[in-house]
């Protein structure tokens, strides 16, 4: 029995073996203290200094993992000297630490959509998965997949390969969502037992139905009174039917009220709907009202007959199901922006066969979506560019009779960063027009005040100097605390992906308001990014990366379009499966499993304060399953221990020192030329993601699923840790079993698993008919089989058993022929012939931890890997 000390462990006695590590101690009294180089399967050699702690009477902090514990010690392991000294360690790691942990594209998103992740998840043709991991953040995929405006594809950087465009991200998104939705069984999330607590969410739009979709999940009750008789807001009103069609709303909102939600139509806030009811009735409320009020173009003569909002057009339709019609007539569409697109557009569809945009600015300016301008001027829309209104002219009874422009010319950027467009003088010209469709902007219209403060109990609503709702920003809590707000009437006219992303913090906040915890914001997460070091350029992709051009969207003809059916048709399978294959995988693909990742969010690192020189490695994808990446490493050399004191093949190791050190492969570049054997050890000994696994898929990161095994491919019985998604085997770790109690494996139980993965892999039975096989369910095998067993004499049936299964499952099988095939031909093609010399040398074998206990060893015929 080993000496125990007497310590004091955070102003607590207790004991601890002597020699005993603090680092082991701590974790045996559940104090959790962050490392980096320390791996139990390696004598402890501190080069991270993220471990160290506080011993009384040293002057300075030591290495928790490399100190042993003395009698009377005395260790503090967390206090404000502590942290300081392990976000610093952490801040200098990162000043070198040149790596992405997500890619530009969920930087960019609002929401913070996984695009890598789903990209991966659709490669495999796990659609429903996909969704799931983007309705952790956006419920309404089919919807955003046909209208966001896209700001990761703008990010993406493939558009650093000079093909012209980014990923289709938004095509994927929408090839994901219309499969799950065409499902038999499509993604439902998990919902959390009822809390007792009711939410009422004002406005049925794309920040109302997320709201509702996220707190629904928490076991709160949600109700969502809409003014109009239909449930999408500006997605429905504002949208026309061609970029998104009725039924694939509904259908996406029927995945929001499947999850219990409530929507009460022609319900409006200050009208037929009184806050009193609301505070009565619920636990807390939620604007999510929209900015739906449309601006006239504030020129001379704007009061015209035939001068509308473009709102009001768009909406006017859809609520009395008529169209317009514009047949002979002229129409002028002032703006730049996606409403003037729909517009414009819409028009067409209305009859007209002349519609022109008339924009301040240049095409090149216009904050519409390039494809919708593309799409337009194939319908025949004319663009006038660099021109303003200045008056609508009147005929004598009020129509309109034409319109007074002007030309501009374009001087200093303004705020928006486009360079502000300023009159030319005397370039005045009249155009004529039957119809002028104003689309340059929206208003909030909050006119429900007076209605809430008049039976507020607590507080007060109050809006901005631009008539938005006034709510915090961080929080989205209003000057009333049961009372949050979101999208476009905090914002003002903003995005479907920005009011998403809003009802998302939104729903956060009233969350931690019903469970009586501070409503405060979420902690920001720590990101290490590449931009941080230095601007990229294409030169950093054009040479290391194929060119592949986009999938381009089927569409309709033009000359198919003068109606309402969705203009774009979707990606083929094909045309998906392409597109996966553009993704350049920029995040990190050990995001979740990475520990400087999460130490470095736990001490709020900053990877900005000792930044100075860093160092570039080209990524080393030589190996068939280990790929080095020296621009995450951090030097802690546990891969190059663990290969050489543990695996005994030394196949790595540090070159230069200083500044320049790196990992690389021993006495050459590619570590296949090496005494390496392939066992993977490294990859479970690195602690960032400078060494990981090469695999033949995109490996996300996405979030797996776990189950344990014992390995197949020998009868040693070591565990395993299969993760896999849906099905799919993503990797496997060493788990800590009985033979492998360090976890450690080898090269067949690390790698073996892609065989699982592989399209020609046997996953029903077949039965041969003629000269072909065809499939048949298990129930229909197992028929054939007993009838087969039973149509013949006992003896006349053997069993054999492979050396791939484990003991359990061959006792098994000598169990069903025994007992129940009453046979004892029982064998193994394995073993054919050998007669009973296994039997002699199964009982002279030594136990794998005997072994080192052995003054001699000697290999016969064999290999060890």
């Amino acid at each position: 029995m080993s000496e125990l000390v007497n310590i004091v462990l955070n102003g607590k006695n207790t004991t601890a073996s002597k020699g005993e590590y603090i680092l082991d101690v701590a974790r045996r009294h559940g104090i959790e203290i962050p490392t980096l180089c320390n791996d139990p399967r390696l004598e402890p050699y501190s080069s991270c200094y993220v471990c160290v702690v506080e011993i009384e009477g040293q002057r300075n902090l030591q290495p928790s993992c490399s100190t042993r514990v003395a009698e009377g010690m005395k260790i503090n392991t967390d206090n404000e000297r502590v942290y300081k000294a392990r976000k610093t360690a952490l801040d200098l790691i990162m000043s070198n630490h040149y790596a992405d942990c997500v890619a530009p594209c969920r930087e960019s998103c609002p929401a913070g959509v996984d695009v890598q992740g789903y990209i991966s998840l659709i490669e495999k043709g796990l659609y429903s998965e996909a969704i799931g991991l983007i309705k952790q953040v956006n419920p309404l995929p089919a919807i955003c997949g046909r209208v966001c405006v896209r700001p990761c594809e703008a990010a993406c950087r493939r558009n650093y390969m000079d093909e012209g465009t980014g990923v289709g991200i938004d095509y994927l998104k929408r090839y994901a969502a219309d499969r799950d939705l065409e499902a038999e069984h499509h993604y439902k999330p998990k919902i959390a037992p009822s809390s007792g607590k009711k939410v009422a969410i004002i406005g049925a739009g794309p920040g109302g139905l997320s709201a509702a979709y996220f707190l629904q999940q928490k076991g709160h009750q949600c109700d969502i009174y809409e003014a109009q008789p239909h449930a999408g807001g500006w997605l429905r009103y504002g949208i026309p039917e061609y970029r998104l069609p009725n039924d694939i709303l509904d259908k996406e909102v029927a995945t929001i009220t499947e999850l219990g939600v409530n929507i009460f139509f022609n319900q409006r806030l200050g009208k037929n709907l009184s806050y009193k009811t609301i505070a009565d009735n619920y636990d807390a409320m939620i604007l999510t009202i929209g900015s739906q009020r449309g601006q006239l173009l504030g020129a001379e003569g704007d009061d015209a007959d035939g001068v509308f909002s473009g709102i009001d057009f768009l909406r006017n339709m859809e609520v009395t199901g008529q169209r317009y019609d514009f047949r002979g007539k002229r129409i002028a569409v002032v703006g730049g922006g996606n409403t003037a697109m729909d517009c414009c557009r819409t028009s067409i569809r209305c009859g007209s066969t002349d519609v022109t945009v008339i924009y301040r600015r240049t095409e090149a300016e216009m904050p519409a979506n390039p494809i919708e301008i593309h799409e337009s001027k194939l319908e025949g829309v004319k663009y006038m560019f660099l021109t303003a209104p200045v008056r609508v002219n009147k005929t004598a009874d009020g129509k309109v009779k034409s319109m007074t422009l002007i030309r501009m010319e374009l001087a200093e950027p303004d705020t928006s960063g486009r360079r502000r467009p300023v009159p030319v003088e005397g370039s005045e010209f009249e155009m004529e027009f039957d119809y002028i469709l104003a689309a340059i902007g929206q208003k909030t219209e909050v006119d429900f005040l007076e209605d809430i403060n008049k039976h507020a109990k607590n507080g007060e609503l109050k809006t901005t100097k631009w008539g938005d709702i006034d709510a915090d920003r961080q929080t989205l809590q209003t000057g009333i605390p049961s009372v949050f707000a979101a999208g476009d009437g905090v914002t003002g006219p903003a995005t479907i992906i920005e009011a998403i992303a809003q009802a998302k913090l939104a729903s956060h906040s009233c969350h931690l308001y019903l469970t009586g915890q501070p409503v405060t914001p979420p902690r920001k997460e720590f990101l290490s990014k590449k931009d941080n070091f230095r601007k990229l350029s294409s030169d950093d992709f054009v040479t290391r990366y194929q060119k592949q051009l986009r999938e381009e969207m089927p569409v309709l003809e033009a000359n198919q379009r003068v109606n309402f059916k969705e203009v774009e048709l979707g990606y083929t399978h094909e045309q998906a499966m392409h597109e996966t294959a553009r993704c350049l995988e920029c995040g990190c693909v050990e995001y979740f499993e990475c520990d400087l990742k999460r130490h470095a969010d736990t001490y709020q690192a900053d990877q900005l304060r000792f930044m100075g020189d860093h160092k570039e490695f080209d990524v080393n994808f030589t190996h068939p399953f280990i790929e080095i990446d020296n621009n995450k490493c951090i030097l802690c050399s546990r891969c190059v221990r663990i290969c050489k004191e543990v695996v005994g093949a030394n196949a790595l190791t540090l070159v230069k020192r200083g500044f320049d050190t790196f990992v690389a492969p021993a006495f050459g570049d590619n570590l296949a030329d090496t005494t390496c054997e392939s066992c993977g050890l490294c990859i479970s000994a690195c602690p960032t993601g400078a060494i990981t696994e090469n695999v033949p898929f995109k490996p996300g990161p996405v979030k797996t699923d776990k189950f344990e095994t014992i390995c197949g491919y020998c009868s040693v019985g070591c565990t395993l840790t299969f993760h896999h998604k849906g099905g799919y085997l993503m990797r496997v770790t060493g788990a800590n079993g009985q033979v492998n109690t360090d976890a450690n494996l080898c090269m067949y139980g690390k790698f073996g698993y892609r065989d699982f993965n592989s399209i020609n892999r046997l996953t029903k039975p077949l039965k041969r008919e003629g000269d072909k096989f065809v499939e048949i369910s298990y129930d229909e095998a197992f028929d054939l089989i007993i009838e087969k067993i039973k149509a013949v004499q006992p003896d006349a049936n053997a069993f054999f058993a492979g050396a791939i299964l484990t003991n359990e499952e061959q006792y098994l099988v000598q169990k069903l022929a025994r007992a129940g095939a009453k046979t004892n031909n029982i064998g193994s093609f394995h073993y054919l012939g050998t007669g009973q010399g296994f039997d002699i040398d199964s009982t002279q074998n030594a136990m794998f931890a005997d072994i080192d206990k052995a003054n001699h060893i000697y290999l016969f015929a064999t290999q060890i890997n």
